[in-house]
């Protein structure tokens, strides 16, 4: 029998939640069933190797200058039309419109749009155009209800074209200590230090880390040993430097910038806090919580799915540092609930959110569409 053909289309492959899970599906997808190849504007860091020694072809065709530039898509159409695929499964909004332009010239491809991203604030013609790409699409995946929501109710998409296939995260071994003794000492953590942490790209629009530095001086006031442990690095980390000087916090914030394993930080931590504005689902909560981190995020998007309406870890509004502050002190504060958490969460992390259940969805809906 000949193995399925399966063509991803994504915008970059740096190290995002959508890479994380092609690496899923790498790991997860027999080589003897399918084959797989990536176009990507472009690719760097670890992720890309990953996926090439699983035995991806990936097609790096250069940043668009617009996401409807015809040779843009021409370069696409002749990686497809060479590696003539069964399946095109795009993600993010680049990539999905790459789908899409190779759906529409080659008829008999399934195309699968993944929407992965919370559209709060979408103007009208990205949802105007996000609309006429699912047209041509034979299945319509959201990567949490709260974007299946979207799909379904401000789109429109017909039911039968609807999948809800959440996100997931495989389960690493923790590091050891000799790993964290190093982390700590590369950090300047001290042994009586308590770390409250975060982990994304220093956005800060998306992210607001910015509530979480403004939310540290009351929380040092009653807990002077707490620092904010910021992994990641972004456009935005001078501004966040500027503003932990302006509130006199700077020698309590550490900038661990980039890092290429991010989940060994995760066992720094005391407590995870994501304050997003916006957020699909947040795969960095289920690290968090896959590391045994109790959590605090806020309400919005597909977080309080993720958090099993609080019961997995704590919701506070978006944008307010000062409930940041109540929800971390009172984890810190209140040892027997903390743990009661961080059991909550890491049941609820591989309950629901297995690289496994992920992988095999996946594979029925592409066994599905090919039948």
């Amino acid at each position: 029998m000949s193995r399925m053909r399966v063509l991803h289309t994504l915008s970059r492959v740096h190290s995002g939640g959508v890479e994380q899970r092609r690496v899923l599906l790498a790991q997860g997808l027999g080589s003897d069933l399918y084959e797989h190849a990536l176009i990507c504007q472009e690719a760097n860091g670890p992720i890309p190797n990953i996926l090439r020694d699983a035995g991806w072809t990936i097609h790096e065709i250069g940043i668009a200058p617009g996401i409807l530039n015809l040779r843009w898509h021409a370069r696409a159409r002749a990686i497809a039309r060479n590696f003539q695929p069964d399946i095109v499964h795009g993600a993010v909004y680049e990539g999905e419109a790459l789908a899409c332009g190779i759906g529409l010239r080659m008829p008999r491809i399934k195309v699968i749009m993944e929407e992965t991203s919370d559209p709060v604030g979408r103007r009208w013609t990205g949802n105007a155009l996000m609309w006429a790409m699912c047209v041509r699409a034979d299945a319509c995946v959201g990567v949490s209800p709260k974007v299946v929501g979207y799909l379904r109710d401000r789109l429109r998409i017909p039911e039968r074209k609807v999948r809800l296939i959440n996100n997931a995260v495989q389960e690493v071994p923790a590091p050891t200590a000799a790993r964290l003794a190093c982390l700590r000492n590369l950090l300047g953590i001290g042994e009586g230090d308590v770390i409250v942490g975060s982990v994304g790209r220093v956005l800060d629009s998306d992210k607001r880390f910015s509530d979480i530095i403004r939310a540290l001086p009351a929380i040092r006031s009653t807990r002077p040993a707490v620092r904010l442990l910021i992994v990641g690095d972004g456009p935005d980390r001078a501004m966040l430097e500027s503003l932990a000087r302006d509130l006199c916090v700077s020698d309590a914030v550490i900038f661990a910038g980039y890092q290429g394993a991010p989940r060994d930080f995760y066992h720094l931590m005391n407590v995870f806090v994501l304050a997003s504005a916006h957020e699909a689902f947040g795969l960095v909560l289920v690290e968090a919580m896959l590391a045994g981190v109790p959590v605090v995020a806020t309400e919005v998007g597909g977080i309080p799915f993720v958090l099993d309406a609080g019961k997995a870890g704590i919701l506070v509004p978006p944008m307010q540092p000062s409930a940041l502050a109540e929800a971390v002190l009172g984890l810190l504060a209140d040892l027997p609930a903390s743990n009661a958490l961080r059991d909550a969460g890491l049941e609820r992390a591989r309950a629901d959110f297995a690289a496994k259940r992920y992988v095999n969805e996946v594979a029925d809906l592409y066994n599905n569409l090919m039948r």
